[in-house]
């Protein structure tokens, strides 16, 4: 029991805070309502489309390719994260992580690379995906859900994201630049084209299919289906890989998140500091309910929807909580054999903070 404790932090706490919150809103029909089906749904899916390419040798073909084309590992750690800030615009953070951590680790275990610099990487990578998430109305849930409830048109979203955005990545990029610091020669050899199984072109159409669900053209339902199917035919030990316990985090914070916006005490607390400052209140409350539920929760608090667009979207920033895309990555890390689990928090903390806190003050200057 103390060693899944241990293993499973994330989820326990999770579980603590709904359990506590069930106390003022007992257990209903509610709860039902309040689980995002679509995010667990597309969540199942791209872990078994992740586990799916890393079998067919899709990943070690990308890696060989990688390899060619960097001169040493820190150029490679850059290409990393960038392609990650990029690809988050349409791949949402949670798919860009989802795909990249695994990928990234597993080119640094074959390049030999240190513990600290892994855990720097995977930190940056999704430090990255937060804020290349807020570039578009499609890179974020929290997007999608102000875009509607606000009816924001395209040019006044980007309009109010775009300057952050642009500050970010370049924030983003130069972080990564001092802190993965090596000038080590990639020790890996060209070992030209490696061998991409056929089942590699099967997960890349299910990621094409993800795609459409992230854009609501298809339905997530025919994402799972199909996937299940196909997994049934041809690769059911996959199925066994997917990481359930994590579907179960989030379907702890769901119901935390339902349960927190019944509590009357706490709602006339937020009313106050929403009139006062609403994005730097919207930043903090990310903190502690993560930014998703927080543009849920308070968008019945405001009708100033630039503070919340921005405020949530920054919030992404800080705890391991305020963003669950930031809980892939830190269940991604931590479930290997040899990690430093002291190590990485410390960095993932310090870092996330003091660019949340810089990014928050450049946005209440440019917004008084």
């Amino acid at each position: 029991m103390l060693g899944f404790v241990k293993k499973e932090a994330v989820f326990v706490i999770a579980l603590f805070f709904a359990l506590v919150t069930a106390f003022f809103n007992p257990p209903s029909g509610e709860y039902i309502e309040a689980i995002d089906f679509r995010t667990l749904g597309l969540l199942f899916s791209l872990m078994g489309i992740s586990e799916g390419l890393k079998e067919s040798g899709f990943f070690s073909s990308c890696s060989s390719l990688l390899l060619r084309k960097s001169r040493n590992m820190k150029m490679l750690s850059m290409l990393l994260v960038l392609m990650v800030f990029l690809l988050s615009m349409l791949f949402t953070n949670d798919v860009s992580l989802i795909m990249f951590v695994p990928f990234s680790i597993l080119m640094l275990e074959k390049e030999g690379a240190d513990e600290r610099y892994i855990a720097r990487l995977v930190t940056l990578e999704t430090i990255s995906a937060n804020l290349g998430s807020m570039t578009t109305p499609v890179g974020n849930p929290q997007n999608i859900y102000l875009c509607s409830v606000y009816q924001i048109e395209a040019g006044n979203f980007f309009a109010t994201i775009l300057p952050y955005s642009a500050l970010s990545l370049i924030l983003v990029l130069a972080s990564a630049y001092f802190f993965l610091k090596s000038d080590e020669m990639l020790k890996s050899e060209d070992e030209g084209r490696s061998k991409t199984g056929a089942k590699s072109y099967v997960y890349i159409f299910l990621l094409f299919l993800a795609l459409l669900t992230v854009f609501n053209i298809i339905s997530w339902i025919i994402l799972v289906v199909a996937e299940l199917v196909i997994m049934l035919v041809m690769d059911r030990k996959i199925i066994k890989r997917i990481d359930y316990v994590l579907l179960l985090t989030f379907i702890c914070f769901f119901i935390f998140s339902a349960n927190i916006r019944k509590i009357d005490g706490i709602a006339s607390l937020i009313s106050a500091p929403m009139e006062m400052n609403g994005m730097l209140t919207s930043a903090l409350t990310s903190q502690v309910i993560s930014n998703v539920p927080s543009a849920i929760f308070l968008s019945a608090f405001t009708d100033n929807y630039k503070d919340l667009l921005i405020g949530t979207n920054l919030g992404g920033l800080g705890t391991p909580i305020a963003s669950l895309a930031s809980l892939i990555s830190l269940k991604l890390y931590f479930k290997r054999k040899e990690v430093r689990k002291g190590y990485y928090m410390a960095f993932f903390l310090i870092l996330n903070f003091f660019l949340l806190g810089l990014l928050l003050s450049i946005a209440v200057f440019l917004n008084r």
